[in-house]
């Protein structure tokens, strides 16, 4: 009844404004052009939308703030819990940095829907001191165009998991990389497939221990992702190729690879998420950065390491608006002998995470989250970490 009552309203409107012009069959088409149009706002995330006689333009955004309290100082990045141990026991931190701005658009054309979309944040490098200002630096997240089944420019990996845990807090296995990249996706029915050829980036560890990032990258990092909508949940997997190479000591290469698995399952109206990752040479794509590619010895030789990571949560909602997820996540490496200085070297970390997430009105988000991290080094020294977040956060 509303449906025919809103066609009736917008055919009015539109025979209104074409009043003498317009063929029943051209209101019609306007018709349905002007429901897809609107269909597609309902998804957008509260935003604003100008538009042209082709083109939609949409500016939105994100304002959040984090307070974090954590014992010792550190983010939950495998690779810097450690190297705080020794710091102050407690501290209460109030970040803004992670608010954002976007503007899409979209425009139809002969090789269909033209879509981009240019996304910032304030997570750059900072610029003013937390005694004054609290200024921070803007930094680019996405900035891509989307042309029929291409996408060209900034945005997520390929490799990044299809499904990830509903907390706040990053993940000790954390998947996320952004980069540019040239993607195809190839969709059919329940699935999607992807190829995408994306920036090369090596990290190796000298005799040192110290993370040096060769130059001398000459092949893109290849990616091959498959996604699966079935009704029970949602699945996804990713291969990974990477040609790493230095020719800063000497000349060597090596083939590096990695896989990345991960799943949700619905149990009525809550879901049980899973992850699972694996390479030789996966380096940078898993948590953050933490553990390197591999190792450089004193004539350039290199040896690739094995890396590994995974993580399981449950989410549950309490009523329509309040939900909990409980997690645990792990990620760990080999490091290869060679590498001097092991008591730096993370060799495997821990994470357990609970929180609860509420959403009183339409796009906010109010949560908190207890995180309970434990690391372990190559040499054997342990370090624990201890962080309650308070989220807030509305997206515009």
């Amino acid at each position: 009844m509303f449906k025919s009552c809103s066609r009736i309203a917008l055919a009015a409107l539109i025979s209104t404004q074409a009043f003498g012009e317009t063929s029943k069959e051209d209101v019609e088409t306007r018709l349905a052009n002007l429901e897809s149009w609107m269909q597609e706002s309902k998804q957008q995330k509260g935003s604003l939308e100008l538009k042209t006689e082709k083109t939609v333009l949409s500016v939105g955004g994100r304002v959040e703030l984090l307070v974090r309290g954590a014992a010792p100082t550190s983010k939950n990045i495998a690779g810097s819990i450690l190297k705080a141990d020794s710091e102050e026991n407690m501290h209460l931190n109030f970040d803004a940095a992670n608010s954002r701005v976007w503007v899409k658009t979209k425009t139809p054309s002969n090789y269909g829907m033209i879509r981009t979309l240019i996304e910032t944040d304030f997570a750059g490098s900072v610029t003013g001191t937390q005694a004054n200002t609290n200024s921070s630096g803007l930094r680019l997240r996405h900035a891509y165009v989307q042309v029929g089944n291409w996408t060209v420019g900034q945005t997520n990996s390929a490799f990044n998991s299809v499904v990830t845990l509903d907390i706040i807090e990053l993940p000790i296995n954390d998947m996320l990389v952004r980069q540019p990249l040239i993607r195809y996706t190839f969709e059919q029915s329940s699935l999607s497939y992807d190829i995408s050829f994306e920036q090369p980036e090596t990290t190796l560890r000298d005799e040192n221990g110290t993370m040096v990032a060769p130059q001398d990258d000459i092949l893109p990092d290849l990616v091959l992702r498959a996604r699966y909508y079935p009704k029970w949940g949602e699945a996804g997997i990713a291969f990974l190729g990477r040609y790493i190479n230095q020719e800063e000591i000497g000349k060597d290469s090596a083939f590096g690879w990695g896989t990345n698995i991960s799943a949700k399952f619905n149990v009525g109206s809550d879901d049980i998420r899973i992850g699972g990752q694996y390479g030789v040479g996966l380096g940078r794509y898993i948590a953050y950065n933490s553990y390197a590619t591999g190792s450089m010895d004193a004539q350039g030789n290199i040896k690739l390491q094995a890396t590994y990571g995974g993580d399981i949560g449950y989410r549950h909602w309490w009523t329509r608006e309040l939900r909990s997820t409980l997690s645990f996540a792990f990620s760990g490496t080999k490091n290869n002998d060679e590498v001097q200085k092991l008591d730096t070297n993370t060799k495997e970390a821990y994470t357990t995470t609970a929180n609860l997430l509420w959403s009183p009105v339409l796009n906010s988000l109010v949560g908190l989250e207890y995180t309970k991290t434990k690391l372990k080094a190559q040499s054997g020294l342990k370090s624990d970490l201890d962080a309650l977040t308070l989220c807030l956060r509305y997206d515009f």
